[in-house]
């Protein structure tokens, strides 16, 4: 009895870490997204009240995380909804607030774009670019780590 159960206990060992392996493997071989943005002022427009939305504080670490093929269920966790009413559309509008310094109160204000498409055959919408109003928000996500 005792000899079986050590036999089965080998036995799903090596087939944990072949499988492990091959995770490992296929983790190698899959690319990493690169964080890529555009800058252009004209893609926002005035909106009313615009200057006295609240937004939200972020990391620049995790707006960097929204790259090319991200779907939009993944944006709700990293830094929430949209901020202006935008219904169901294929761009989404933040207006969001970097830490100058690491600890500090003071903040800088940043306006983004989030457009989406749909790949032929996919059922889930993913992300396609990423537009920013100023350069230097731009700068200072790509910048993060």
């Amino acid at each position: 009895m005792r000899l079986s159960f050590l036999a089965v206990t080998l036995l799903i060992g090596c087939g944990l870490s072949g499988s492990f392996a091959a995770t490992a493997k296929d983790a190698a071989a899959t690319p990493v997204p690169v964080y890529v943005a555009k800058v252009d002022p004209d893609a926002f427009p005035h909106r009313p009240l615009e200057e006295k939305k609240l937004g939200a504080t972020v990391s620049p670490a995790a707006v960097r995380m929204i790259t090319p093929g991200v779907d939009k269920f993944s944006i709700y966790r990293l830094i929430g909804p949209p901020h202006f009413g935008e219904g169901i559309t294929r761009r989404w509008n933040y207006v969001l607030f970097f830490p100058v310094a690491p600890g500090s109160l003071e903040r800088v204000r940043c306006r983004m774009e989030i457009r989406f498409e749909r790949p032929p055959g996919h059922y889930s919408v993913t992300v396609s670019e990423v537009i920013w109003q100023d350069q230097a928000c731009a700068d200072r996500v790509a910048a993060a780590r």
